[in-house]
């Protein structure tokens, strides 16, 4: 049985600075009509990144959830941005780091039952220190901690970042 839905007209609901959301009209498989709303978004990155056996972590207030958050270094890409350079460019931004070996490691669907965005990411290593650039709302606290305490921390659920437990997993696959 072929699943595809066929898009047969869409509304833009909000058209913001970070997201748009869009109202799509479709046809489902059984021939019958359905509407899904849809989350625009330009896509994100995550970097774990190594120096001296640590990995770096930042403390995070997320408003939306309304509590402090432990996540790899991670942010939203420009518009057309390649992901890699997305990456390198939040290490150095939320970490103070630039590293000479970038590896990609995967990407994850957030969350597919209502966004298009695709996080991508990478495992950094061979840092060099420069300084942190933060956005003048972004308000981060940089811990390092071994991969050990890490996994630790997931299983406790001091840890509970979708991307950062994914680019775990990716990294001992």
């Amino acid at each position: 049985m072929d699943n595809i839905e066929k898009k047969l007209d869409s509304e833009l609901i909000y058209d913001g600075k970070v997201i748009h959301v869009r109202r799509d009209k479709v046809l489902c498989p059984n021939g019958k009509e359905s509407y899904r709303e849809i989350v625009d978004h330009h896509g994100g990155v995550g970097v774990l990144a190594f120096l001296d056996g640590k990995i770096a972590l930042v403390k995070q207030y997320r408003y939306a959830y309304q509590e402090e958050l432990y996540e790899m270094p991670a942010g939203k890409l420009e518009k057309d941005e390649d992901p890699s350079e997305g990456g390198r460019r939040e290490l150095e931004e939320e970490v103070g780091y630039v590293a000479d070996k970038f590896e990609y490691l995967g990407k994850m669907y957030p969350s597919c039952g209502y966004t298009n965005e695709i996080i991508y990411l990478y495992k950094a290593e061979n840092l060099r220190k420069t300084h942190m650039h933060l956005d003048e709302d972004e308000f981060v606290e940089v811990y390092w901690f071994s991969l050990e305490e890490i996994k630790k921390m997931v299983k406790s659920g001091q840890i509970v970042d979708a991307k950062t437990i994914c680019a775990l997993y990716l990294l001992d696959s």
